[in-house]
């Protein structure tokens, strides 16, 4: 089938690094298509925006949660339950089907809301100065610094660690385990390489917030820890310490991971782009349209997958009740049915609302939260620096999890 053989080759090494010609043929398609079961293990994959926006807000596709991959794997001790990392990611609002979705949301929803943002700019501003300050001081004389070590991996992680209540001595531990932790969700054969790595940094992350739930227990602060604490004390929110853990985990990877990678994302746009990078620094008011046509763009996660309760279809295309949906983010943000042109990036496109963080009821918690830190890092980066320059190519990612990259070499003067 057509289909499949696109789907093989969107999981290629090429594919990962550049999935957008991939898209561009799963578009000519449809809006979803049929994949073969003996090739995939999907059901479908549904690429168009519209067939995404149906999608998500039907209830009939659910994530999938413990209770599915139970049934998938029908051995008394299925294979999930016996990886760490899995275990885990299970009992978060992320991979949560109603009642326990709802049950978990509400209280963390409580940390995002506008007023909670607002009330954050000024730390996360101050957050931005100091990583500059340490940019300016490494690259001084010339030198070649990582963007992404120095900046774009330390100031989302100072702001989630912010909110969430993390010590600032303790921010720079986290990068290490995060991104092997949420990289057990990688599609494709190679999965396995990553479970060992991930169990291993769900094990360390565990045993950190189940201290910082015990110090906060003991002497509660102004933090989302601390908060979730006195909701369940009050009556007013109902979490075991388990699921309090693992969602802490699972809010501080989702709140740091995007942001990373669309601060990297977009500084390389600018680059390659000099009259967009001029406007941005000199008219930070538009700052906001960037990044929603950064998050287009280059979608930071590119996917996600749900599985059919029953009997259904998208678009036309049949789903059995347990077949799954892949679920492709990234493509939608190209749907020429949706953006006109959408190779091309144009910070002024009309009604511009991406799919980055999904929609409906699994929309990105922390989606406000990662924008306002990208609209206030980048024009505050090219204000300092401008004369900021690539020192060299930098090294992607190869990733569908993550999109962006790994290192990038720049120079400041």
């Amino acid at each position: 089938m057509q289909t499949a053989i696109a789907l093989r080759e969107l999981f290629s090494a090429e594919g990962r690094r550049d999935p957008y010609p991939f898209y561009a043929g799963l578009h000519r398609l449809g809006q979803a298509a049929p994949l073969d079961p003996a090739v995939d293990r999907y059901s479908v994959v549904v690429h168009g925006y519209e067939a995404i926006e149906k999608l998500t807000r039907d209830p009939v596709f659910r994530m999938l949660d413990a209770a599915y991959l139970d049934r998938l794997d029908g051995r008394d001790m299925p294979l999930w339950r016996r990886r760490r990392s899995l275990q885990v990611l299970q009992q978060t609002v992320f991979f949560l089907n109603p009642p326990d979705h709802t049950r978990l949301r509400r209280p963390l929803a409580q940390a995002f809301t506008a007023r909670r943002m607002a009330a954050l700019e000024p730390a996360i501003v101050r957050l931005i100065d100091r990583r500059l300050d340490q940019v300016e001081e490494a690259g001084a004389g010339g030198r070649t610094v990582d963007f992404m070590k120095l900046f774009a991996y330390p100031v989302p992680s100072d702001v989630i660690g912010e909110l969430v209540g993390v010590p600032e001595e303790d921010r720079a531990w986290f990068p290490p385990r995060s991104e092997p932790f949420s990289l057990v969700l990688e599609p494709g054969p190679q999965n396995w390489r990553y479970l060992q790595a991930g169990d291993a940094a769900a094990v360390e992350l565990t045993g950190y917030f189940e201290k910082l739930v015990a110090a906060r227990t003991a002497e509660p602060r102004d933090d989302l820890t601390s908060s979730l604490l006195g909701s369940r004390a009050s009556g007013a929110a109902e979490f075991s310490d388990e699921e309090l853990v693992a969602n802490l985990i699972g809010v501080y990877n989702a709140g740091f991971l995007t942001s990373v990678h669309s601060i990297g994302n977009g500084l390389i746009l600018l680059m390659d782009r000099p009259s967009h990078r001029a406007e941005l620094r000199d008219r930070p008011e538009v700052a906001a349209a960037y990044v929603e046509e950064i998050l287009r763009y280059k979608t930071p996660v590119q996917f996600g997958v749900r599985y059919a309760a029953e009997d259904t279809e998208v678009m036309g295309v049949p789903v059995p009740a347990g077949g799954e949906a892949l679920v492709l983010l990234g493509a939608a943000n190209r749907d020429p049915r949706r953006f006109p042109d959408p190779d091309v990036f144009d910070p002024h496109r009309p009604d511009n609302h991406t799919m980055s963080f999904s929609v409906g009821p699994h929309y990105c918690l922390g989606a406000a939260l990662s924008k306002l830190e990208i609209q206030l890092a980048l024009p505050m980066l090219l204000r300092r620096f401008p004369k900021l320059a690539l020192a060299g190519p930098p090294r992607t990612l190869d990733l569908m999890t993550f999109h962006g990259y790994q290192e990038i070499p720049i120079t400041i003067a």
